[in-house]
């Protein structure tokens, strides 16, 4: 399925139509179901969202007593650590929002092994959801075509019977725990960041089909399923 691309001026404005997006969503499902169920994403495109919405007039058009928070992936550091998406999240807007702190659902990277936190992170996911798909799903896009911690060439790719699981990245030397394709691919609704020029390469071998199997390519939303972009990443 192919994402329907909103392209943006430049990354101020990017960031603006992220966050009246996340605004809609976040309404909509709370009228409807009286709850509202995201993943959160690193990068510093998904930071300018949080920092915005933790602001006015953004902040208080959300009942953040309804919302509950998920971590899309994580590097398996403590979270007071400064790679923890965790922390930078708490940082950018977690800090600063009336949400009930059981409502924010971290990884327990505390628990030391990656397989471990894995295990805990999806019994966590599956109490909350109750089966439920989330309702939004927040991605970054790297360089090498990976989205969360679905890295090219790693076993994560063809997890489908849970809903996270552990992997080492070995560029990185880095443990980490990820949602998988079977979780996102069922979200309602599914937003890839694309921003800056450094993301023009990928962002044109996606698009032209220069490049096959990568992992934003192995993506298959069943909801909406959106790119926002700004014209230096979609090389306008």
């Amino acid at each position: 399925m192919k994402a329907e691309q909103k392209i943006m001026t430049d990354g101020a404005s990017l960031i603006e139509a992220a966050t009246e997006q996340f605004v809609a969503s976040a309404r909509s499902a709370i009228a409807k179901r009286g709850v509202f169920h995201v993943a959160l994403a690193g990068g510093s495109t998904p930071k300018g969202l949080y920092q915005k919405l933790a602001s006015s007039p953004y902040l208080e058009q959300i009942d953040w007593s309804r919302v509950h928070l998920f971590f899309g992936d994580e590097r398996c550091v403590l979270p007071t650590h400064d790679d923890s998406n965790f922390k930078m999240a708490r940082e950018a807007m977690i800090d600063h929002l009336p949400i009930p702190q059981e409502n924010v659902h971290r990884m327990p990277t505390e628990l030391g092994d990656a397989a471990d936190v894995a295990t805990s992170y999806a019994a966590t996911m599956a109490e909350v959801l109750q089966g439920e798909p989330l309702d939004l799903v927040l991605l970054g896009l790297g360089p090498d075509g990976h989205i969360a911690s679905l890295f090219p060439g790693t076993p994560a790719l063809d997890v489908t019977d849970t809903l996270t699981t552990s992997l080492y990245v070995e560029k990185f030397d880095s443990w980490r725990v990820t949602m998988t394709y079977t979780v996102i691919n069922i979200a309602k609704q599914v937003i890839v960041f694309i921003g800056g020029e450094a993301k023009a390469p990928i962002v044109k071998d996606i698009t032209t089909d220069a490049v096959e199997g990568l992992p934003v390519q192995r993506l298959a939303p069943q909801g909406e399923y959106y790119w926002f972009m700004d014209k230096a990443a979609a090389g306008q």
